[in-house]
């Protein structure tokens, strides 16, 4: 599973995206349809969080989830409240707030060809198999402790924005390199002999395990999916509407 679309479709063994049809009351075509028509936003709405400190740490609390882990593996929790809750409350980790959300499912429906409101009511058991999944792929790649050790970090005063020495501006966005740039920082602190400003990429690089977690989270913040282009300008819009607001 290396990125959201081979995720989602990994699933509860493969059944996810059947289970949600049936829980929404849509063909298999249709529910396949309606995912693939938000994995982009899921994927860009990531990315963009995953650029600053305090985004990265929602992230790895979401991906650390006990819910979330069992919404992938189990379609009965996936439906259940708890897992819509914890869905929800990933959605606006990722997106801000309920509107946002809204524009997002009005703008995918029209290429899913299904109703708004039902693509926004499937969007957290979306987001919490997502979390799910990206969990479970870190585990089977070795790479759980990676996860773990960022885990800690991030429960540390002053998080792991205070790690790379941006703890007074926890919103500032990363430096150039994205990503791949941010966490070589951090995971260089970690792995590097515990600085407390991030250490340069290529001291992150000498780590395997370090090299290997960052190719894997960035894999799986990827959509996997082709998207047109107006389709993909509609949705960064949207999304432009919450990051100019961080």
């Amino acid at each position: 599973m290396f990125n959201i679309n081979d995720i989602l479709n990994a699933a509860q063994g493969g059944q996810g995206i059947n289970n949600m049809a049936q829980q929404f009351g849509l063909s298999p075509e249709q529910a396949q349809a309606a995912i693939q028509s938000v994995i982009p936003a899921f994927s860009q709405g990531l990315q963009n969080q995953a650029a600053s400190p305090n985004g990265l740490e929602s992230i790895i609390g979401a991906l650390t989830g006990a819910v979330h882990q069992q919404s992938f593996q189990n379609p009965s929790v996936a439906q259940s409240p708890a897992a819509q809750a914890a869905g929800g409350d990933m959605l606006s980790q990722i997106f801000g707030n309920n509107q946002i959300v809204a524009q997002i499912a009005q703008h995918a429906a029209q290429s899913a060809g299904i109703s708004p409101q039902v693509l926004q009511q499937m969007m957290p058991t979306i987001a919490s198999m997502i979390a799910g999944g990206m969990f479970h792929s870190m585990q089977n790649q070795g790479l759980g402790n990676v996860l773990g050790q960022l885990a800690q970090a991030a429960t540390q005063p002053g998080g792991l924005g205070g790690m790379m020495g941006q703890a007074s501006a926890p919103q500032q966005p990363a430096s150039a390199g994205g990503l791949g740039g941010l966490l070589g920082g951090l995971l260089g602190g970690l792995f590097g002999g515990n600085q407390q400003t991030a250490a340069p990429m290529g001291g992150a690089m000498q780590n395997p395990a370090v090299q290997m977690g960052i190719d894997a989270l960035t894999k799986m913040m990827q959509g996997g999916v082709n998207v047109q282009q107006a389709q993909a300008n509609g949705l960064q819009n949207i999304l432009n509407q919450f990051t100019q607001k961080h």
